[in-house]
């Protein structure tokens, strides 16, 4: 298969007037991005950069994500996508593990890189995008002197990208994606979407990790997708108006802000004709509520970043089959794909018959080989080439899966995947908390919501909300607990162990008896 690079420069020279990227206010043709793409590789190369370096990106989803991902395969490098929500300690210790000496940075976001640099060991030359970002080096400018250039002759490296995942313990994990794994990820999943020459994409997701690979399928068809950006109800449905988009991928909360919009009524979406959702489960009254609203076919998926994509989906037919009452499967994350391979398992690694409750494994030619440093993670969660994904759940007679539970109590919440121990060990550093249990909780707009109970320390008169405003700076601000509740005890088991689940419990059967004391 060609590599990311040599399709684009083949769009251009088939596709070459045709759109290929458009956000609110720019459009850029697949001729244009190719002659980008090289000039700011030519750039890349005349700076130092060799195969095999990484280059950081920090940017809101826009078409220069495109744009540095296009010149970083093109030049060789390894491309180091980080999550501008995080906070500056953290993006700091991703800098050093990832050991990224050029960082694309997005000029509102000058401030947060700057920072993070202060908590890193590394130095890495800025390269600012936009106006007014006063950095070391301005991106349009490179653009500019690399366009002076001959054609760029392209190196293949075996490494495309690092993406990092949310750390359940320390430091989070660069899942490692090989440049022609990752290629041939993205078409199959292309393929069992259904995608066609004729599609416009509409990109939702934050493309700073793997949904990078929802803004990057049209490549196969030389087609256009369109870049919300910041996610906005309003400029959703101004998007699919104005591009006659047919097809995205929602994580659930941008679903349910369409839903609650009360907009939708109010522009044309009559060229969608595929919605697909993931992430995190939907309730089946949503998803009816949507299919009524938008009047077009639905599609789930479910993956993971260790999986370079999606593993299993719930196509039309499924939800069509469920909505007229042929099958229970809305509830569901669908059946693998045709190159997967599942089984569910007990804790001796027994392969558990259909109906019984275990840990879900998964085994695609598209396992990443690797984490960025660490090793014995890797050898932990990839197991003879089946991925662990620490997913409780259960498989019908039909090959429906369903997800029972996380395991290691990992949360969703607005699309992202947030490990407790990691929010734990935050609170616990403030000297008047004795024990913490961070959790999710189920809720409609978020998916889970993030919730704590601490004890503190003997005289202790600290609030929930001071212990919120402690957490900030510390950690992301989409990881501080929505409520934390002062407790006199945890509950514990006979080793002493808290027990989160019966936690867990005691708020569940609150919420659900809200009057109740």
């Amino acid at each position: 298969m060609l590599t990311l690079g040599e399709l684009i420069n083949r769009n251009a020279r088939t596709h070459g007037d045709r759109e290929a990227y458009v956000d609110m206010s720019r459009r850029v043709s697949w001729r244009a991005l190719d002659e980008r793409t090289d000039a700011l590789a030519h750039e890349l190369r005349r700076s130092g950069v060799k195969p095999g370096d990484r280059i950081g990106v920090i940017l809101k989803d826009c078409i220069e994500v495109v744009e540095t991902i296009g010149a970083c395969a093109k030049v060789g490098a390894v491309r180091v996508g980080l999550n501008y929500r995080l906070a500056p300690p953290e993006l700091g210790a991703l800098i050093d593990d990832s050991g990224i000496d050029q960082f694309f940075v997005q000029a509102e976001m000058a401030g947060i890189a700057t920072s993070a640099l202060q908590h890193s060991d590394r130095q890495p030359r800025l390269i600012g995008i936009g106006a007014g970002h006063s950095l070391e080096r301005d991106y349009e400018t490179m653009i500019a002197k690399g366009a002076t250039d001959t054609l760029f002759k392209q190196t293949r490296h075996e490494r495309l990208m690092i993406c990092y995942t949310t750390g359940s313990t320390g430091l989070p994990k660069g899942a490692i994606y090989p440049h022609q794994l990752m290629m041939e990820s993205m078409a199959a999943i292309a393929l069992a979407e259904g995608a066609t020459p004729d599609d416009v994409f509409l990109h939702a997701m934050p493309a700073s990790g793997v949904p990078i690979m929802h803004l990057m399928r049209n490549i196969f068809h030389g087609s256009k997708c369109a870049i919300i950006g910041e996610w906005d109800a309003e400029r959703a449905l101004q998007m699919i108006e104005a591009e006659q988009c047919s097809i995205c991928v929602l994580v659930p909360t941008m679903l349910n802000s369409l839903l609650n919009s009360g907009l939708i009524e109010k522009y044309n979406v009559s060229s969608m004709r595929q919605l697909g959702y993931g992430s995190a489960p939907i309730p089946p009254a949503t998803i009816r509520d949507a299919v009524q609203a938008f009047g077009c076919s639905f599609l789930q998926m479910y993956g993971t970043t260790e999986l370079m994509g999606m593993s299993m989906m719930m196509t039309a037919t499924d939800h069509n089959l469920a909505l007229n009452g042929g099958h229970d499967c809305l509830s569901s994350a669908g059946r693998p794909l045709y190159f997967v391979d599942v089984k569910i398992v007990d804790d001796a690694g027994n392969v558990l018959p259909d109906g019984e409750a275990g840990e879900l494994l998964i085994k695609t030619p598209y396992v990443i080989p690797g984490y960025w440093n660490q090793d014995v993670k890797y050898s932990e969660t990839v197991r003879d080439g089946w991925l662990y994904t620490g997913d409780i759940a259960t498989r019908d007679s039909q090959g429906f899966i369903y997800l029972m539970d996380r395991a290691k109590f990992r949360i969703k919440s607005g699309g992202y995947n947030i490990f407790p121990v990691e929010i734990e060990n935050c609170l616990a550093e403030h000297n008047a908390v004795d024990e913490v249990s961070v959790f999710g909780l189920p809720d409609p707009k978020w998916g889970d919501r993030i919730h704590a109970t601490v004890t503190l320390s003997d005289g202790s008169d600290l609030t929930g909300e001071e212990l919120r405003e402690f957490c900030r700076g510390r950690i992301a601000n989409f990881k501080i607990p929505k409520e934390i509740e002062i407790w006199d005890t945890l509950p514990k088991g006979p080793t002493g162990k808290i027990q989160k689940r019966e936690i867990i419990e005691i708020c569940k059967q609150r919420e659900a008896a809200p009057h109740s004391h």
